[in-house]
């Protein structure tokens, strides 16, 4: 079969999936029930006329990010036939934070980075208020990979190094047509997980070149500010089995399109540091 006819095979039947997969994020193959009623509709078109305010704001100015462009904003991304998670810029249980309530409903928070040449991630510091958990989640199944909380790195890479299949190649072709952006060459998600314990590496249940790292398992610590520090670089070489490329990425997604369940987490301030670039 042709490029050409499999991509439009695809965005027949899994267009929505492609477009979440881009933004290393997670979305169920769309059934006949999932026509967009009149009021959804109506609710997504409001959203998109209502941006989120983030910059400019003291969740924003708490953050220390590496590689940030100085003139980038942070970017609600919708989704086709998906209602949004609502995120919200607050100060919550005495730290700066982004609220985000999602209702049935996915929608990403991203961030695109720029570092200078040679500079790449390695501490990653973030922190979660997450009141309660889903028993139905499961981040290895299509379907019902929905979290609570998670945070996304993208990276670029060479995509013609024997790393990436013929599927990967379509579902980036496809996520250009359809989203404008091609798939990033690796993502990590870091993720609140009920199911998995904390340190499992679980494979998206779309492509292989996003991996979730479960860095909290569990109800122990809900209802109280969780701080977290990751190695970004010992993360990706973990993920991946190779050494990362450049951070290119930031988003941060709490989604329930699967279930259609509510749930509700916290976002702090997010400290990352990149290397020296070597002259």
């Amino acid at each position: 079969m042709h490029t050409s006819a499999m991509l439009a095979r695809f965005a027949r039947t899994s267009s929505s999936v492609f477009l979440a997969m881009w933004l290393a994020a997670c979305a169920s193959t769309p059934q006949p029930s999932d026509e967009v009623p009149d009021d959804l509709a109506q609710e997504v078109t409001e959203s998109m006329q209502r941006p989120v305010i983030i910059d400019g704001t003291a969740w924003q100015a708490s953050n220390h990010i590496g590689g940030a462009d100085p003139a980038a904003r942070w970017q609600h991304q919708l989704f086709v036939k998906r209602r949004p998670t609502l995120y919200q810029a607050t100060e919550y249980e005495g730290r700066p934070a982004v609220k985000a309530l999602a209702e049935g409903s996915n929608s990403t928070l991203s961030l695109a980075l720029k570092p200078l040449p040679g500079a790449l991630a390695q501490r990653f510091r973030f922190s979660w208020f997450v009141p309660a958990l889903n028993t139905g989640f499961d981040l290895s199944k299509k379907g019902a990979d929905d979290a609570v909380a998670r945070l996304v790195l993208s990276f670029s890479g060479d995509r013609f190094n024997g790393k990436w299949t013929a599927r990967d190649h379509i579902v980036s072709e496809l996520s250009s047509l359809i989203a404008g952006k091609p798939l990033p060459y690796a993502s990590i998600m870091y993720v609140w997980d009920n199911r998995y314990p904390a340190g499992s590496v679980i494979p998206n249940p779309y492509t292989d070149r996003i991996r979730q790292i479960v860095v909290e398992s569990g109800p122990q610590r809900l209802n109280q500010w969780v701080d977290f520090e990751r190695d970004v670089e010992a993360d990706f070489h973990m993920a991946f089995d190779e050494e990362p490329g450049t951070l290119v990425g930031l988003s941060l997604m709490t989604d329930s399109n699967n279930s259609g369940a509510s749930v509700t987490a916290w976002y702090g301030p997010i400290d990352l540091t990149l290397s020296t670039p070597s002259h």
